[in-house]
């Protein structure tokens, strides 16, 4: 059985009850083992969704779950019929990657960044070179992600960010993640 990460965009406009039942059926229609759940609340998002202005946030949900293959296809047709979930998206994990809380996560990098003094070296920013750091190579960790984009949105290439070309290739798609859920801009003005 593989495992994977469902994100969850519900309508900010839902009540917290209402809320709380959207949450429930979906949860009761899913035939998958949750095996952890990460509410991140309100989120203000980089882009409006739908291209409707003034709709750019919504309450984020985390569920990592464990399922075969068939039950995900048969649980992304029950979302699409869902007017509360904006957007939803299933990303498979692997063996090796473990589901950080949002919130103790942005508090944890936020820690690693300030006590960054001078182990800066010139545009060198190396902190996924670092085994043991390869740990945060996670969507939900915005503060780091947010040090591998230049001023106009871009990913900075290997040469300054001094990645191997396997961790700069997870770091891409990290980026991406981010991007498609609306938690980092796609072009910076």
């Amino acid at each position: 059985m593989q495992k994977y990460d469902i994100v969850l965009l519900l309508d900010a406009k839902l009540s917290d009850s209402e809320r709380k039942i959207v949450l429930d059926e979906i949860e009761k229609s899913c035939k998958m083992e949750i095996i952890q759940k990460d509410d991140m609340w309100l989120k203000t998002l980089a882009y409006n969704l739908h291209d409707k202005v003034g709709q750019n946030t919504a309450y984020m949900y985390s569920y990592y779950v464990q399922a075969p293959a068939a039950e995900i296809l048969s649980f992304k047709k029950q979302l699409v019929y869902n007017k509360a979930v904006k957007r939803y998206v299933v990303y498979s994990m692997t063996s090796t990657q473990k589901m950080f809380a949002f919130n103790d996560l942005q508090e944890e990098l936020t820690k690693i960044i300030e006590s960054w003094d001078d182990k800066k070296v010139g545009q060198k920013l190396s902190f996924f070179t670092n085994k043991k750091n390869r740990v945060y190579l996670d969507w939900k960790a915005i503060p780091m992600i947010k040090k591998y984009i230049t001023r106009f949105g871009n990913i900075k290439p290997r040469k300054y960010t001094g990645n191997s070309v396997a961790i700069q290739k997870k770091l891409r798609e990290v980026i991406l993640r981010a991007r498609e859920l609306g938690l980092i801009e796609y072009v910076r003005d």
